[in-house]
């Protein structure tokens, strides 16, 4: 019965092996930041045309009352287009919020994600890079001391 040997693995191989672990880690990083940064700028961009669309909400159930204490007053053919017309704009604007409510949702959800995600891979990289000083330093003391 022959027994299997496996090769010793080279230094250059194990060396080159933790470059390359090295470098996807610091191109994972670059990326969870570029993700960031785009996610914070969509939510930004999400946030501010709810606050847009709430203003015009806002303005229109003004006009809308208006217009109900109008026709209240005075019923006529315009006054009655005139409810409608403010009606059906408030509900168009009230589902522009709804989308707008429910896509900024999941825009924060991705970036709570993208964010615990950049803090481990920030974490690892500078783990590493703490490393890397920690055994440099010991190597230069080693030297120092020959």
């Amino acid at each position: 019965m022959a027994a299997s040997r496996k090769p010793v693995a080279r230094n250059t191989v194990i060396a080159n092996s933790i470059e390359s672990a090295v470098s996807n880690l610091e191109a994972a990083l670059e990326k969870a930041n570029k993700a960031v940064t785009t996610r914070s700028a969509e939510s930004k961009k999400l946030l501010n045309e709810l606050r847009r669309l709430r203003k015009r909400h806002a303005a229109q159930m003004k006009r809308k009352q208006r217009a109900i204490a109008a026709e209240k007053k005075n019923s006529t053919a315009d006054t009655r287009k005139t409810v409608r017309t403010t009606t059906s704009e408030l509900n168009a604007t009230k589902k522009a919020i709804a989308k707008a409510t429910a896509t900024r949702q999941a825009v924060l959800e991705e970036l709570a994600g993208l964010k615990a995600s950049q803090k481990h891979v920030a974490a690892y990289v500078k783990g590493i890079y703490a490393a890397d000083r920690t055994i440099e330093m010991s190597e230069k003391k080693k030297t120092a001391r020959r």
